[in-house]
């Protein structure tokens, strides 16, 4: 079971002091003595406290690689007109989709530490700043002295679907080998490992040989149709990797005109290595294929304000759900659900996701499918 706030803040304290009395913990925390012993026993329950004097258990959470960056969204009042200047709303706020996920999965309340690099200037401060305050730890992202925080610009036509972007992340080529290796200690301590197919083609290699190493499961993001020809060499070490199906067919070079071809795209990778395919359709919903299962998960319907960072929210979805230990379908629908909630709100990253709306929403969602 996840950890409240409360519980992660008590769990700090008593790793840097196992002997701390309870009277101690809740004049630290501004709480009263029986409201700490009542979080204790809560972190009894769940395994993170292993007896007397608080012999505490290493709390392992998720670290996600991939790129932050600040987002500028347009969207038109009207239809868009090409070549000429458009009326509309414009919003700027934090991106990137390595930055969403772990976004994503701190408002779920998954731990997790977010491995990227952004510039020494005011757009980096504030992506540090905001993604911080998420709930993600940004302690060991890189802070690069020569180039400027990525910046990700898109128009979006009147219905909220992206007409075209404009992507400036040199900064990821700072996302090296040598950074991550200065960083192994932290992907070695992961319960599982999250990238998204912005970093070099090099680290890539590298992550997917020190997790093969050790254990540990990989969920890749493919991003894009370009930016997933990297995943072709490592397709032997991927656990779980989302891609649509121009990303499926960009990486297995198979045509896919209809479901046939999707489903021998999705062999191909099955062949190569990938443990499990989960491919996002968009209005259709999804397709799982991992050997034991082969099924197409309905969509789920709702109004549609910006489709922006709806990827990324299915990804960190289906990363909570195999984090807390539910079944590949359970998950992939709590995938479904954080993109609908995303793209239902304004926002790349709804502010108001948490992990009891997921699960009232996903609940709310099943009982009005088994009543039709």
């Amino acid at each position: 079971m996840p950890l409240t706030q409360r519980e992660k803040e008590i769990l700090a304290l008593l790793k840097k002091n196992p002997m701390i009395l309870q009277e101690e913990l809740a004049k630290v925390l501004g709480i009263s003595r029986s409201a700490v012993a009542g979080h204790i026993a809560n972190l009894m329950k769940k395994g993170f406290i292993l007896g007397r004097g608080y012999v505490v258990r290493d709390l392992k959470g998720i670290t996600v690689i991939g790129g932050a960056n600040i987002d500028i969204k347009g969207k038109p009042y009207k239809e868009l007109k090409h070549s000429t200047s458009n009326p509309g709303y414009i919003n700027i706020a934090p991106g990137g989709v390595g930055r969403n996920i772990s976004h994503n999965l701190a408002q779920l309340n998954v731990p997790v530490t977010l491995l990227s690099v952004v510039g020494n200037d005011d757009e980096g401060r504030r992506l540090l700043e905001e993604t911080r305050h998420a709930g993600v730890n940004v302690e060991e992202v890189a802070i690069s002295t020569t180039r400027r925080t990525g910046i990700y610009l898109a128009i979006l036509d009147t219905t909220g679907d992206m007409d075209i972007a404009l992507s400036g992340m040199d900064i990821l080529e700072e996302l090296n080998v040598q950074y991550l290796e200065s960083k192994t200690e932290v992907i070695k301590n992961s319960e599982i490992v999250v990238f998204d197919a912005n970093i070099p083609e090099e680290s890539i290699r590298y992550i997917t040989e020190l997790c093969y190493n050790y254990n540990i499961p990989i969920v890749v993001e493919p991003v894009s149709v370009d930016k997933a020809q990297k995943l072709k060499g490592v397709l032997d070490r991927i656990d779980y990797i989302t891609p649509n199906k121009e990303e499926l067919q960009s990486i297995t070079g198979i045509r896919l005109r209809n479901d046939e071809d999707m489903k021998k795209a999705v062999e191909y990778l099955r062949e190569k290595g990938v443990k499990n395919v989960i491919v996002t359709l968009g209005e259709r919903g999804a397709y799982i294929y991992s050997g034991a299962i082969d099924k197409l998960i309905d969509p789920y319907k709702t109004d549609v304000v910006d489709v922006t960072g709806a990827g990324d929210a299915l990804t960190a979805g289906l990363v909570y759900g195999i984090f807390n230990g539910y079944t590949l379908t359970a998950s992939v629908k709590m995938g479904l659900v954080t993109a609908l909630l995303t793209i239902a709100s304004p926002y790349t990253v709804n502010p108001l996701l948490n992990e009891k709306q997921l699960k009232n929403k996903l609940k709310e969602i099943e009982k009005n499918v088994s009543n039709h």
